[in-house]
């Protein structure tokens, strides 16, 4: 697996998922910077030759998308009820520990987004907001998901450590421990299926 984002599908009776980030950076893009925190990158997300994010959206916070969507694999995102803002987030750059379990992340309101809803029989709808469908099975999805997650893993490994400032670190720390947390139970919930 390589860091840069290389192409990765999860293939599973008649349709693939590929969920990439395409380009992995840091945001001044001119190397790393062990005071940036956020990882940043153009996403493909395709389900069957359905598109429903691509690299032409721009680049996107991976870093806070790789929370959300580890918080998919327990529940619905929806505009009633978010796992975050954008579920590919432009921006993520304040975080926050409020003292619950999760880290709040904000940003600005724009960047790529679209419905997850867990269906019965194990099925998860995503709907893109121009209205594409696409149902997948929630086994494919928790891999897919879970195989962008550690892509972007990797690219915090092979970067050098991050320095937030002291205003920024109990942000910074709650956010990655709920990325562990959340990593490690889905792990769980793979081996059990």
């Amino acid at each position: 697996m390589s860091p840069k984002g290389t192409k990765s599908a999860r293939r599973h009776a008649n349709f693939m998922i590929t969920l990439t980030p395409t380009r992995l950076h840091w945001l001044n893009d001119d190397g790393d910077d062990p005071a940036d925190l956020c990882a940043h990158s153009p996403v493909l997300l395709e389900v069957h030759g359905t598109a429903l994010v691509t690299p032409k959206d721009g680049d996107v916070t991976v870093s806070a998308a790789a929370v959300f969507l580890l918080r998919t694999l327990e529940r619905d995102h929806t505009p009633e009820q978010p796992v975050g803002d954008q579920l590919f987030p432009c921006c993520g750059h304040a975080m926050f520990d409020t003292g619950d379990d999760d880290v709040v992340i904000c940003g600005c309101n724009s960047g790529p987004d679209l419905s997850v809803v867990h269906e019965e029989m194990d099925q998860v709808q995503l709907t893109s907001p121009n209205g594409q469908t696409v149902r997948v099975a929630l086994v494919d999805w928790q891999e897919a998901v879970i195989h962008f997650c550690d892509q972007v893993t990797a690219f915090y490994d092979a970067a050098l450590p991050k320095r937030p400032t002291r205003d920024d670190s109990g942000g910074f720390e709650k956010m990655m421990a709920e990325w562990r947390r959340r990593r490690q139970q889905s792990e769980r919930k793979r081996n059990i299926a």
